[in-house]
C-alpha cells in the first residue's frame, strides 16, 4: 500500500514540477501560464502531503488531478491547436493518480 501511495505522491510532485518549469516557454499566454503554474503549486502540495500518509491528502489526490484532467480536455476541445503529447501524457498521468488514490482510499474503507 506505501508503494501505491508514493507513486501516486511522486507523480504529483512530476506533474507538479513539469507544471511549474512551463512558465515563459513560448509560445506563452499569460493567463495559461498563471493556471499552469498555480496548478504546479497545489500538485506539489497535494503530493507532498500524501507523503505524510493524511487521510484527508487521499480525497485531494483524487479530487485535484480529475479537475486537472478535465480542465485539460476542456482546453483542448476548446482550442484544437493546444494538443501535444506533454498534454496528453500530463492527462494520462492525472487519471494514473487519481486511481492510485482512489484505491487507496478503498483499502482503507475496507481495512
Amino acid at each position: 500500500m506505501d508503494r501505491i501511495r508514493y507513486l501516486a505522491a511522486g507523480l504529483l510532485c512530476l506533474t507538479g514540477i513539469i507544471h511549474v518549469a512551463r512558465l515563459g516557454i513560448p509560445p506563452s499566454d499569460a493567463a495559461f501560464d498563471t493556471m499552469a503554474v498555480i496548478f504546479g503549486m497545489v500538485y506539489l502540495a497535494t503530493g507532498g502531503w500524501l507523503f505524510r500518509n493524511n487521510r484527508a491528502a487521499y480525497y485531494c489526490g483524487v479530487i485535484v488531478p480529475l479537475i486537472g484532467a478535465c480542465g485539460g480536455m476542456a482546453g483542448m476541445l476548446a482550442n484544437p491547436a493546444m494538443f501535444s503529447i506533454w498534454m496528453a501524457f500530463l492527462i494520462a498521468v492525472d487519471v494514473v493518480i487519481a486511481l492510485s488514490c482512489f484505491y487507496l482510499i478503498k483499502r482503507r474503507r475496507s481495512a
